[in-house]
């Protein structure tokens, strides 16, 4: 199939395809993500956040962030995630921490660096697309531009739609986003670090928030059993990876993310 035909269909199935529940998050973004994930599973699996068919393994991707890597290791605490869901309904709760994101982004690149060779060029523009379709999630939700609290909000977010193959309610996204801010303002190494960390830790999130959200609403469109295996055992290897518990004790309530 030309990328034009599969384009053109990826197009028709997300405008004829029915929301599940409440208002689903991201809307109706899948309609201009084009054929890479709203296309027949084929296409999606090449690109799924776990091994799928090109090798690239999902274990790897949250350690091509140095900054990533060091946060997680500290955000896991049951105290920590206490104190940011108290301090994210205080009248003074943190603001925004954004990063600049004018220039060329080198997350992609990165990303698709754990791909074969004859693969990479195309998973790289994937992933700049997917960077760039992010923008829209937040205006969407009033987000600020490079705004790290949300892209990291928006990463757990799909991790949880992945593990469980469902939507999430639009009203409560904006508690995550102000408790991720909270976690990430009460870190010490986040602040000392150097922007361009900050800014690769920004990208990284968005672009994998982006690539599980979008398999997931792929599959509801067109359900496939091996895709679906896929995305769940990364979704489960990112969130357990984050809070070094079990993924299925993360949930989300009216005021965030919980661990139950």
């Amino acid at each position: 199939m030309s990328q034009e035909r599969a384009r053109a269909r990826a197009s028709k199935a997300a405008g004829d395809a029915p929301r599940c529940g409440s208002a689903a998050w991201l809307g109706g973004m899948v309609l201009v993500w084009g054929a890479a994930l709203a296309a027949p599973p084929a296409a999606a699996q090449s690109y799924s956040p776990g091994y799928a068919y090109v090798g690239a393994p999902m274990s790897n991707f949250l350690s091509s962030s140095y900054l990533t890597q060091t946060l997680v290791n500290d955000l896991h605490t049951p105290q920590r995630l206490q104190a940011a869901t108290k301090a994210a309904r205080e009248p003074d709760s943190a603001s925004a921490l954004l990063v600049p994101t004018r220039g060329p982004a080198t997350m992609p690149a990165k990303l698709a660096a754990h791909y074969p060779a004859a693969r990479q060029a195309q998973a790289k523009a994937l992933f700049e697309d997917l960077l760039v379709r992010y923008r829209g999630i937040e205006k969407q939700f009033g987000i600020p531009r490079g705004d790290l609290g949300g892209a990291l909000a928006s990463f757990l977010v799909a991790s949880w739609m992945g593990l469980h193959n469902r939507s999430f309610p639009d009203e409560r996204f904006p508690p995550v986003v102000a408790q991720m801010r909270s976690l990430l303002a009460s870190q010490p190494e986040l602040a000392d670090a150097p922007m361009l960390d900050r800014r690769e830790m920004y990208e990284q999130m968005a672009i994998l928030g982006m690539l599980m959200a979008g398999t997931q609403m792929a599959l509801q469109q067109q359900p496939d059993a091996a895709t679906e295996q896929r995305l769940r055992e990364a979704a489960r290897g990112y969130l357990r990876q984050f809070f070094k518990a079990d993924a299925e004790r993360v949930g989300f309530g009216p005021g965030g993310l919980r661990l139950e």
